[in-house]
């Protein structure tokens, strides 16, 4: 049998004390920063809108069914925080303000909502609903920013974006879209409003594009007594009305 001295003993005994004193000390500096981030003012939660135009002269109804895929974007751009660029190779982000979403995120729920809104199109959903579709967008947010040249601010935003056909994965069409916005005034809510209102237009735009390089549905498939997408009513085609001598009896 083994057996330990009273000074062994005491010593393993203080050990243990100063081990317990150590974690007490750990858990009370974490509470206290859990305490202190609790305490902090929270961030302001920002949203932006899709576009609610409707179709142009142009009122064909596109047959094809769409999936809209996330956007590709930077890092910087990859993220809730709100972009400010005070430089072209600096960049920054606003204090206490934050999109609801990750930029690329919330711009594909956007575009998905133009296109649905527009009534241009059979069928619109992400990408990753699980559901087929005939064509997917795609692309890149090259910019996403606030960005400040010349003493002045604008929000610029560019995005780079793709059609393309489901069943071979063929490019249909490719082209930029831009826009460039001045707050209407100071502050962050000015700062926001510009950014909807440029997006807003980028967004109408691809939505315009598009349905110009999509087929379209025929217009019989529409029945007369119905209102087309444009609030036109379908009326039946008019009677032949034959000669009186050749007339049909």
């Amino acid at each position: 049998m083994r057996v330990y001295s009273d000074t062994s003993l005491l010593r393993k005994m203080r050990m243990f004390r100063g081990f317990l004193a150590v974690c007490v000390c750990a858990a009370a500096l974490g509470g206290c920063a859990l305490n202190k981030i609790a305490d902090g003012p929270a961030p302001d939660i920002y949203v932006l809108t899709p576009a609610t135009s409707l179709p142009g002269e142009d009122l064909s109804r596109s047959s094809a069914q769409l999936l809209v895929d996330e956007f590709k974007a930077a890092a910087v751009i990859d993220t809730a925080r709100i972009v400010f660029q005070p430089s072209v190779n600096e960049v920054k982000y606003y204090a206490r303000a934050r999109w609801a979403d990750r930029a690329p995120n919330m711009i594909q729920d956007l575009l998905v909502a133009t296109l649905q809104n527009s009534g241009r199109f059979a069928a619109v959903a992400r990408a990753n609903s699980e559901l087929m579709g005939d064509y997917m967008l795609m692309g890149d947010i090259r910019s996403f920013a606030a960005v400040e040249e010349e003493g002045r601010t604008q929000v610029r935003i560019l995005l780079l974006v793709q059609l393309v056909r489901a069943n071979d994965r063929a490019i249909a069409a490719s082209r930029s879209f831009s826009a460039n916005v001045a707050p209407m005034g100071s502050g962050m809510k000015a700062v926001v409003a510009a950014y909807d209102a440029a997006l807003r237009q980028v967004l109408d735009e691809i939505s315009v594009w598009t349905h110009a390089n999509t087929p379209k549905a025929p217009r019989a498939a529409i029945a007369p007594g119905t209102r087309d997408h444009g609030g036109a009513m379908i009326l039946p085609a008019p009677r032949a009305t034959l000669p009186e001598d050749e007339e049909d009896y």
